[in-house]
């Protein structure tokens, strides 16, 4: 009924608004004094309760404090530990690398031996190289008795057609000269 009366002003309506405001004034009042002082008994109970916090805070962060900074070390180092491994491992991984390509080398290596090896056991090639040499070394033989013969059959020719019977006395050992030679070219073949 009021909201009826206060959308037309009236001046009903009006007085007893004013009415009303005027008593809450009044409650408001008589009950800020006793407010104003329950706040501020708030408002100082808030500050010593800070205040202690803050003393508690000041008292945990000095007995703290050592392990504050042990813990800040500790976490400097294990950074640096954490960095002087990633170094490692990249060091690791780089060597792993490398040591996998030499085993592949040295894989290659030994099958390259193996075969080389197998080949090495097989003496057909080395009988047939000493096969080869002892028959070289025969027909060698052989070539220097002719060339010997030879040079022994020139010689004696040459010997003969040098030395012309002049008288018969020459003739004669000519001719004994002519026979020994002859037996030395057969005993020779």
């Amino acid at each position: 009924m009021n909201l009826l009366c206060c959308a037309a002003v009236t001046p009903r309506c009006s007085a007893g608004a004013l009415v009303n405001t005027k008593s809450h004034q009044a409650k408001l009042q008589a009950l800020a004094p006793e407010t104003a002082a329950t706040l501020e008994r708030l408002a100082e109970d808030l500050a010593r309760t800070l205040q202690a916090i803050q003393n508690a805070e000041q008292k945990v962060n000095t007995q703290c404090a050592d392990a504050v900074a042990r813990y800040a070390e500790r976490k400097d180092e294990l950074r640096a530990r954490m960095e002087e491994y990633n170094k490692n491992a990249d060091t690791i991984n780089a060597l792993t690398s490398d040591l996998q390509s030499v085993s592949e080398d040295l894989a290659k290596v030994k099958a390259q031996m193996d075969t080389r090896g197998a080949s090495m056991t097989d003496t057909k090639p080395l009988l047939k190289v000493k096969t080869a040499l002892t028959q070289l070394r025969t027909e060698t033989k052989q070539l220097e008795i002719r060339i010997g013969v030879l040079t022994s059959t020139l010689t004696s020719k040459k010997l003969k057609e040098a030395s012309i019977p002049r008288n018969s006395e020459v003739s004669k050992r000519g001719a004994d000269c002519e026979a020994f030679l002859d037996d030395d070219d057969m005993e020779q073949l």
